[in-house]
């Protein structure tokens, strides 16, 4: 019996779910401030909150309930057209909805409680915001008496609050109420719609306290009983319901199962509503006495329009008839049923990754396997050469499939930036615009998790270092607010990053002598453009003149290297001085499984990206020249590159072998650096399980990974641009040299 707390595990559900609505929110927010909204942002975004809010209700969360009703009740101000949506109020927005982060964040341990300063700030701005100047083009009703109401009181040991009454209902009328209109709302649940545990009977009781309504049931959809599903939903719903309420009230009664539904709403003909009681009617009302103390205990939801007085309406009987017709259709015009959304399921992260180390040891087996036959002599048999395609095709397809389910967007990550912008904005004095693009890229799931903490670094190095303050951007012939560009896209097999500025650049000569200032270099040190820039990884190193909660203390762009070569990818460096500068990340897709070529040099085996390879060649005596009498280059389609002896870099041999005697193969880094890496020879493509070398022994210069051959060997995977940039370094000029 597990021992597992149901609740807590519901609670869990929920926090998620949270995290799914604060990205919706944000993304809402973010268009409606670019001016590209339109209705269905706006009201996404109030539902986004009033899921939240509905959720931490039945947790108990008062805090977060209390936050998240204000901030609700201003974007229905919004949504309902009585509040626009200026700069100011968007602005207010954003900030709101940080703290409705921090506020989820909060309930769920981990963060220390929000700031009742700073929210009771914010909520003060955000009421000021909601009751204040009425829009011109929708201007308040004036109530003939102000009703001072009281608070609502605290809920007793059991959870209930005490109904107050207001008797005001009880007056008579003092002035006629407008017309109301009729609508027409054709309803059919489907059978997801009883299994989600919502029912019927409560959606048309919340239709009913909008105005006064008829329904009638079509039950011809019913097939006969022994072929009757008790799951499935057959019967429709037709209501007439007159209400001045307009389209988006009813459908938010539907907004929790629209899409376990066909839901048509339509007007009809206007009512008037105005007439007089029968004589043998009451002279109030019980319905709507109740209903008006209702409205007194839900403090959470928003308090209707007040009018000049109350008015007692004529309720039409509730009518359920049993047609023979065929099921009413949705009356011409109506918006057409929503398309439910794909079936997805939430799977433990741990089940996928033992799914993932299965999968690998299969293509480990499947590579045993065929190295087995081969060695037998049995592969000549047609029938067991075709039988081993078979399984390596399928053992692809399971890989493939395995890899797709570990995949995920980086939107996750992304979703968090705008708040670290804004805030780092803030503290700097700088105006920021951030600018994404590629959110949905996908790559594997390790790989999103650990991106934050980069991004997040370079982010904040982006505005603090490089954006220039608002006076000195106007001074320089730009806009006052600086661009910072976060890009994600897929390229040659591998995921790339980009992080650009329209800043100040690098500056070099600065860097420069920080970096021998600090005895990071020698003092006479000559270095190009690109080794300058690369100085701001070095460990300690910074340009902020002063330590502030944004930079100052040497700690982070060496932080972003280490953990981008942790994940197999490297980082580089575009700068222009006075325009900007551009980080470039590039990272593997999957950090389980990669194509290779298996590669042998000086009796090693070695495992070459194949997504790094342009061509293979034998090298030819008169192709081989050498630069300086050491420094081999080859001739490669009308143009040299240099030749590396990847035995020799490697220190598997001390002695070169002539050229003419391997295979060198032609492989392109990513910074577009062509270079021929000279093997002895190559065994063939393979698909290799990567293994991490970090983790079970230590970072080796020039390796990336590991991985098990099909005879139980350990080959090395090759970091090919660190071999090029190692190569580079030894036939580099002398007088190029770091401080020791």
């Amino acid at each position: 019996m597990s021992d597992v707390d149901p609740f807590e595990a519901i609670k869990v559900v929920f926090f998620q779910e949270c995290d799914e609505l604060l990205g919706d929110l944000e993304t809402g927010l973010l268009a409606i401030e670019t001016g590209d909204a339109d209705s269905e942002t706006v009201n996404a975004v109030f539902r986004a909150v009033h899921s939240v809010k509905g959720g931490a209700g039945a947790f108990g969360l008062d805090a977060l309930v209390r936050f998240a009703h204000v901030f609700e009740t201003l974007l229905d101000e919004i949504r309902s057209g009585r509040k626009p949506c200026d700069d100011v109020t968007v602005k207010t927005l954003l900030r709101a909805s940080d703290v409705l982060a921090d506020h989820i964040a909060a309930a769920r341990g981990q963060r220390a409680p929000v700031d009742d300063a700073r929210s009771a700030g914010l909520v003060a701005e955000l009421e000021a915001l909601t009751h204040g100047e009425a829009n011109p083009g929708h201007p308040a009703p004036v109530a003939s008496e102000p009703v001072t109401a009281e608070p609502p009181a605290e809920p007793d040991e059991f959870g209930f609050r005490p109904v107050v009454f207001d008797l005001s209902a009880l007056e008579g009328p003092s002035s006629p109420e407008p017309s109301s209109k009729s609508w027409r709302v054709v309803f059919r649940p489907h059978g997801r719609l009883y299994a989600n545990a919502n029912e019927t009977g409560l959606l048309l009781r919340e239709l009913g306290r909008l105005g006064p309504l008829s329904v009638e049931l079509d039950a011809s959809a019913l097939p006969d009983l022994d072929d009757l599903v008790a799951e499935d939903g057959y019967l429709t719903w037709t209501v007439e319901l007159e209400s001045s309420a307009g389209r988006d009230a009813i459908r938010d009664v539907f907004d929790f199962v629209d899409a376990d539904c066909d839901l048509a709403i339509s007007p009809t003909a206007a009512v008037d509503v105005r007439a007089a009681p029968e004589p043998d009617a009451p002279e109030f009302d019980i319905a709507a006495l109740l209903a008006r103390a209702g409205s007194a205990v839900e403090a959470s939801e928003p308090e209707p329009e007040p009018v000049a007085a109350p008015v007692t309406p004529v309720a039409a009987p509730a009518v359920v008839a049993f047609a023979a017709a065929a099921p009413v259709a949705p009356p011409p015009g109506a918006a057409a049923p929503a398309q439910p959304p794909a079936a997805t399921i939430r799977v433990d992260l741990d089940r996928v990754d033992r799914l993932i180390n299965v999968v690998g040891e299969l293509v480990i087996q499947q590579a045993m396997l065929a190295q087995r036959v081969v060695e037998s002599g049995l592969a000549r048999s047609s029938g067991i050469s075709v039988g081993l395609e078979d399984l390596e095709l399928l053992t692809r397809e399971i890989q493939d499939s395995v890899m797709a389910i570990r995949a995920q967007p980086v939107k996750s990550v992304f979703q968090r930036m705008p708040r670290l912008v804004r805030e780092v904005g803030e503290m700097t004095g700088k105006r920021v615009r951030l600018v994404t693009a590629g959110e949905d890229t996908e790559v594997d799931k390790t790989v999103v998790e650990r991106l934050a903490e980069p991004i997040t670094h370079m982010l904040r190095n982006a505005i603090d270092h490089g954006l220039e303050g608002p006076e000195d951007r106007l001074a320089a012939g730009k806009p006052a607010e600086g661009t910072v560009r976060l890009v994600a896209l897929h390229r040659s097999g591998r995921i790339v990053i980009e992080i650009s500025d329209d800043g100040r650049g690098i500056n070099r000569d600065r860097v420069k002598g920080i970096a021998a200032a600090r005895g990071l270099i020698a003092e006479d040190a000559v270095l190009t453009d690109e080794e300058i820039d690369n100085l701001i990884f070095l460990p300690g190193f910074s340009t902020a003149e002063a330590i502030s909660d944004v930079s100052g203390r040497g700690v982070g762009m060496d932080v972003v290297r280490r953990s981008i070569q942790a994940l197999g990818g490297r980082i580089t460096i575009a700068s222009n001085p006075g325009k900007g500068s551009t980080f470039t990340l590039s990272l593997p897709l999957t950090l389980a499984v990669l194509d290779g070529m298996v590669v042998t040099a000086a009796d090693q085996t070695l495992v070459a990206p194949l997504t790094a390879i342009v061509e293979s060649l034998t090298p030819r005596a008169q192709d081989v020249h050498h630069v300086g009498g050491h420094d081999a280059v080859i001739r490669f389609r009308d143009e040299f590159v240099p030749l590396i002896d990847v035995a020799m870099t490697m220190g598997f041999r001390d002695t070169p072998v002539p050229s003419a005697t391997g295979v060198a193969v032609v492989i392109e880094t990513e910074a577009g650096v062509r270079a021929a890496l000279l093997f002895d020879a190559i065994q063939g493509q393979r698909q290799v399980v990567i293994k991490s070398l970090e983790t079970n022994y230590q970072q080796v210069e020039g390796v990336a990974a590991a991985t098990i051959l099909g005879d139980g060997r350990v080959a090395l995977i090759l970091d090919v641009d660190a071999i090029v940039a190692n190569a580079r370094r030894k036939s580099a000029r002398p007088d190029f040299k770091l401080a020791s």
